[in-house]
């Protein structure tokens, strides 16, 4: 009786051990497999979910994740339409992001840049507010270039051309958020 216990003993050691070894095995899988994931990949896996970039110690814009691209976010304001367009590299910290991620699917047919969506913004003539690194700046897009975009400002906000307004040639890695209205 007395080596039965030793050989149960022994069997649940041996059980034990096996469990803990899958346990190490299973977290350090987790932890790889986290470890390749991206920033873009965390917001695909957010879309819908509400929340507030931090893009500098001072410009914070918050919305709905609407869609995600390799290089931009977009947000939507409550009513669904598309509100903002941040690049990712601007995003500094994120707020209510969940920890689930979806990773992108295998290379899109037509991948959309930062320039793709801002040359839509030019041709929709849409009024926007660029945030950059040097200051902010309200207007139409004119032209976007492979690093830098034009904008035709409207210094008082008027939607339309006036005296005064200016073409401004903007770096597009000074861009922290463009803000469409």
């Amino acid at each position: 009786m007395r080596f039965e216990r030793i050989f149960e003993d022994l069997e649940g050691q041996f059980a034990h051990h096996q469990q803990e070894e899958v346990r190490a095995v299973s977290e350090d899988l987790t932890r790889a497999e986290q470890a390749q994931l991206t920033l873009a990949d965390r917001f695909r896996g957010a879309q819908g979910h509400r929340v507030t970039l931090h893009l500098g110690a001072s410009v914070r814009v918050t919305g709905t994740v609407r869609e995600v691209a390799t290089e931009w976010i977009a947000l939507a304001a409550k009513g669904g339409a598309r509100s903002a367009v941040v690049p990712l590299s601007a995003v500094v910290m994120a707020e209510g992001l969940p920890s689930r991620a979806r990773l992108a699917e295998d290379p899109p047919s037509s991948p959309r840049g930062l320039g793709s969506i801002l040359r839509e913004l030019a041709r929709d003539r849409s009024v926007v507010r660029l945030e950059t690194s040097g200051g902010a700046l309200t207007g139409r897009i004119a032209a976007v270039g492979a690093d830098a975009l034009d904008i035709r400002s409207l210094p008082t906000g008027e939607s339309s051309p006036v005296p005064g307004s200016a073409r401004i040639t903007v770096a597009l890695s000074a861009l922290r958020v463009v803000q469409l209205g």
